[in-house]
């Protein structure tokens, strides 16, 4: 999920599936709440969830997963198709195995490994609620800005309600600019939200062993943390802040990484006007992020309660 791929960084999607077999069968069941379960009870789990998610970040340094994890499950959205779940989106249809062999979710399968235990722990808590709830947590404690998030959305239940693959956007397409907009203009995200959630890729690192992008290794993720090597959009990739802007402005260090769908930003018009306003002003960006990461955490979702949890 630009955006598209934070991508293919993460841990490595290319082992087998089979030793993961038990993991994808528990993940399979219906998922929804215990229907004595009451907003209180919720509230709790998902309060419990969050700080289960804080820990793992602490010990994993997992961040750019887990927001791969959520923006995966969501950008599979069709503004076009009314019907649920066929619109895709934030529904949990990503912990089924044939969703997570897309070529685009290489690696995801480890992200539901890590946060699987959590799910078990806290039963009462969805998978669309879980991803979601792991990728914002990721950015807010990476030192990103605060996302208001709501929960209560619903599971699909079989893997055959997963959306077709092919939704996701390329990290290098023949039109960078006009494929980006095709993939978010149909998830109903404008050129702002586009560029906003772009600057994610301030956090992780592309591998060309998993994705075919990047360097297998750089000096700034020869020593980790988690599995050395990759190469980064920016120095300090498990910090979450503006300097993805600078770096795509700039391109001074060959050591960081430039998609062509990261170059794009500053070569189109109208993506660059809010490009070079990031680069310039990092609480703009913060503001108009935070409000993408939540709209692109809702498309498709279906809430119960309809208007949502709020945990704040």
């Amino acid at each position: 999920m630009a955006v598209h791929h934070l991508l293919r960084r993460g841990i490595s999607g290319s082992s087998p599936l089979h030793p993961l077999r038990g993991l994808l069968l528990a993940s399979q069941e219906l998922g929804r709440r215990p229907l004595s379960s009451s907003a209180g009870d919720v509230v709790a789990e998902l309060r419990g969830a969050r700080e289960d998610v804080k820990q793992l970040l602490k010990t994993t340094s997992c961040h750019p997963i887990l927001v791969r994890l959520g923006w995966h499950d969501a950008g599979t959205y069709d503004k076009n198709i009314a019907e649920w779940p066929k619109c895709g989106g934030a529904n949990g249809s990503l912990r089924f195995e044939i969703e997570l062999k897309h070529g685009a979710n290489a690696g995801l399968v480890n992200a539901l490994k890590l946060i699987q235990p959590t799910k078990d722990k806290f039963s009462g808590v969805t998978y669309a609620d879980l991803f979601q709830l792991a990728s914002a947590t990721a950015i807010e404690e990476a030192g990103g800005p605060k996302i208001p998030m709501i929960y209560g959305r619903v599971d699909v239940t079989a893997p055959e309600q997963c959306p077709p693959e092919g939704r996701l956007p390329a990290a290098g397409p023949p039109s960078p600019a006009e494929h980006l907009r095709e993939v978010f203009y149909r998830m109903g995200l404008n050129d702002k939200e586009i560029v906003a959630l772009s600057g994610a890729h301030t956090l992780g690192r592309a591998r060309p062993e998993r994705s075919g992008w990047g360097k297998p290794e750089t000096k700034y993720t020869k020593n980790g943390p988690g599995a050395p090597g990759g190469q980064s959009w920016t120095s300090q990739w498990l910090k979450f802040d503006n300097s993805y802007f600078k770096v795509v402005k700039e391109r001074r260090d060959e050591d960081l990484l430039v998609l062509p769908t990261d170059a794009a930003l500053f070569e189109d018009s109208s993506f660059k006007v809010y490009a070079e306003k990031y680069a310039e002003d990092q609480d703009a960006f913060f503001k108009d992020y935070a409000e993408a990461h939540a709209k692109l955490s809702n498309l498709g979702a279906k809430f119960d309660p309809p208007k949502g949890i709020s945990l704040e």
